[in-house]
């Protein structure tokens, strides 16, 4: 696939861009596509490429044991193997996008895998563009996905959330419903549908449009950000001290279920539903808590909040 921009002042050479991506529910491949349609352009040479484990994962997973089951893997590994991803890791790219989704509060499974493969040395020295595809709590694997992106030694420039329609407490409903069954359409008079929207995909678009216009700096020396000032992230601070906790209790909860049993065991699905469980008790009783705590607490932590929301929002910044 073909794409690119004219820059009459910096565009001197072709532009290389390999956009790599995992979809299981179809939501980052549709980001991705999106991307690779404005990227197109006669100036740049694009490669699109979707990572694929050897066996893949359902969609939809039909079974609540089965979508947990995954969590330990999430958090501890180990990691599946992956099909041999069509390109050329020894080639030289001006830019690499990696479009992932969020599983637990981390990068997807897959793209953990191609994070430490051998296929992963194509980013060394490269810039590195992300973007992660979420319900809305995608600041756990970004942290995650930036200390992965340092080990394989990538110069990361940008970082884009992107995430899904409708409100939290409608999506706490129309995404496990998307997942399980895959039905994505609206229910009830009530819930939107799951997924991504429309104006969130002509978001995508312009940034897509932004790398075209602001190609120039790929060819420069220093490693640039291209979205700055564009908006790629939107930090919503009422959803930082809940995840963070969630993020520790799934943590503990993926010790313990590894530590009962191998995929399959009985103790290990046994310990899996009572997860459900508690995530349920979580969801209605801890989270409301959370909220309230932290507007009482709003004096003394705000500060460490709004740092931590800077750090997030970088390297693109607002």
């Amino acid at each position: 696939m073909h794409a690119g921009a004219r820059v009459p002042f910096y565009n001197t050479t072709m532009t290389r861009i390999l956009l790599l991506y995992y979809s299981q529910s179809g939501e980052a491949g549709r980001v991705a596509e999106t991307l690779a349609a404005a990227l197109r352009d006669p100036d740049v040479d694009l490669s699109l490429v979707r990572l694929r484990p050897k066996q893949e994962y359902p969609f939809p997973w039909r079974s609540v044991g089965r979508f947990f089951a995954a969590l330990p893997e999430c958090h501890l590994g180990p990691l599946p193997e992956l099909a041999t991803p069509g390109f050329d890791p020894d080639q030289k790219f001006d830019l690499v996008i990696l479009v992932y989704q969020v599983w637990f509060l981390t990068p997807s499974l897959p793209v953990q895998a191609f994070l430490k493969s051998g296929h992963a040395r194509v980013l060394r020295n490269s810039r590195v563009m992300t973007v992660s595809v979420s319900r809305n709590m995608w600041h756990s694997a970004s942290e995650m996905m930036i200390r992965l992106l340092a080990v394989a030694g990538a110069r990361h420039i940008d970082n884009v959330a992107v995430t899904h329609q409708g409100p939290a407490w409608a999506t706490f409903i129309t995404t496990p419903r998307a997942l399980l069954f895959g039905k994505k359409d609206r229910f009830w008079g009530i819930f939107p549908p799951a997924g991504l929207d429309e104006k969130e995909l002509d978001r995508v678009a312009r940034f897509g449009k932004a790398i075209l216009e602001r190609q120039g700096r790929l060819h420069q020396p220093d490693a640039i950000p291209l979205l700055t000032g564009l908006g790629a992230v939107s930090i919503n601070r009422r959803y930082l001290v809940p995840e963070l906790i969630g993020w520790y209790w799934f943590r503990g909860w993926a010790h313990l279920i590894r530590f009962l049993g191998r995929l399959g065991t009985v103790p290990r699905m046994a310990s899996v539903y009572l997860f459900v469980v508690f995530l349920l008790f979580m969801i209605v009783v801890v989270m409301p808590l959370t909220m309230l705590a932290r507007l009482l607490l709003h004096p003394f932590i705000h500060k460490r909040l709004a740092e931590y929301a800077r750090r997030l929002q970088q390297p693109s910044g607002q």
